[in-house]
């Protein structure tokens, strides 16, 4: 399980968590499931009615699919940026959890990395 969060440091506020491949917007009894991840996939929606909308490798977040994927940001070392290298900026942070935590960064924090 990952906790994610909107913001750095002091200023970070909890948004979301993931659990067995879901994501949740929310913590605990208050949360709803927006979306999954699986094997470098992201899904907004669960089950059958989940669409493909982004992929996640080697650290990259990316927007559509494919040959139409486009890089929007970066997770790395707990911190979730948007943009790639240099000119990336933090937006967010997550605790404990493995790669499928860009999922939820994608599906959290979409506003803030488009």
């Amino acid at each position: 399980m990952a906790t994610i969060y909107r913001g750095t440091g002091w200023s970070s506020d909890c948004i979301g968590e993931t659990k067995n491949g879901t994501v949740y917007r929310g913590t605990g009894w208050s949360s709803d499931a927006v979306g999954e991840y699986k094997d470098g996939t992201i899904y907004r929606g669960c089950g059958l009615h989940s669409d493909a909308i982004g992929e996640y490798k080697n650290g990259t977040i990316y927007t559509g699919l494919g040959l139409h994927s486009r890089e929007i940001g970066e997770y790395k070392d707990g911190t979730i940026y948007r943009g790639i290298g240099w000119s990336s900026t933090a937006i967010g942070e997550y605790k404990e959890g493995s790669d499928g935590v860009a999922a939820a960064a994608l599906l959290l924090l979409a506003a803030d990395l488009l």
